[in-house]
């Protein structure tokens, strides 16, 4: 067994504790909601990439397949094997959220930004024309909203939103995202906000038939966005209705939208708003013209 004497001294003979507290850190960034990224992307025909493409294809075509089955049990096409003619249509939203949230951690993880970028938009419009059609669930909803207004957001800067760790592929260059992918993501993110309330709306007609159902959807909030106030917690915890859902819709896409409205002021006025539902609109790039 080593004496004391053997220790060797690295603070200038000064006794050195038995357990040595961490060094205080000096990064105020706050941990990312999304998994950790790969070092690089995935090289241009790999195998790697290959397979992401057809995993996130698979998945998307299995959503709309389901999607399509929730207002059809009629709907079934021969030609695919018992299993998929065997699925189940979608009964709430928060199923086909959590289909469409694994394929955002796959596609982030990948830290491939020319696979990021259009499946991720696809899958944006995706939630937009799914929504509506199921009623209206918080939490599942603005979670994974909050996580698409994170990646949008990182890929706008080049660096994660939350933690300010840059991001693979974005090494030689920040500006990846092309003008009109801005412009559509704009217009993704401010539609998704009127689809949020007009969502929110119909609940809350509902909601004056039963306020039971409502009080419990608060408390299904209370996780998400931390806006129950603790001050006082004997009191009305939320602002009345309205003013509490403008102000949880205010941050749907909220860091998207600030990063794009500061960059394309008013251009996008000019595109068409079918973008936001996944039509283009030709212009001299191939989009919504600036």
């Amino acid at each position: 067994m080593a004496s004391t004497s053997d220790i060797p001294s690295t603070a200038g003979g000064f006794m050195q504790p038995s357990l040595p507290s961490p060094a205080p850190s000096s990064s105020t960034a706050t941990p990312s909601i999304l998994p950790k990224q790969r070092s690089h992307p995935l090289r241009p025909g790999s195998t790697k990439e290959t397979t992401v493409i057809n995993h996130v294809d698979r998945v998307i075509l299995t959503i709309n397949r389901r999607h399509a089955k929730k207002f059809s049990s009629a709907y079934e096409d021969p030609s695919q094997p018992a299993s998929v003619q065997s699925e189940r249509g979608y009964e709430s939203f928060q199923e086909v959220a959590k289909g469409i949230e694994g394929l955002v951690d796959v596609l982030w993880v990948s830290g491939t930004p020319t696979l990021q970028i259009p499946y991720l938009i696809s899958l944006a419009v995706l939630v937009n024309s799914s929504l509506p059609d199921y009623p209206f669930n918080s939490k599942p909803t603005f979670r994974l909203l909050k996580k698409l207004d994170t990646v949008f957001a990182s890929l706008l800067t080049g660096e994660d939103a939350d933690s300010g760790v840059p991001l693979s592929g974005f090494e030689t260059h920040r500006n990846v995202v092309s003008m009109t992918e801005k412009v559509r993501i704009k217009s993704i993110a401010e539609t998704c906000r009127v689809t949020v309330v007009e969502a929110r709306e119909t609940v809350d007609e509902l909601a004056d038939e039963d306020e039971s159902d409502d009080d419990d959807d608060e408390l299904e909030m209370e996780g998400v966005y931390g806006t129950r106030d603790g001050s006082n917690s004997d009191s009305n915890v939320y602002a009345d209705a309205p003013g509490r859902w403008e102000m949880e819709t205010a941050r749907v896409y909220e860091k998207t939208i600030q990063l794009l409205g500061d960059e394309l002021g008013r251009a996008g006025e000019f595109c068409d708003e079918n973008m936001a539902m996944g039509d283009e609109v030709d212009g001299e790039d191939g989009g919504c013209q600036i």
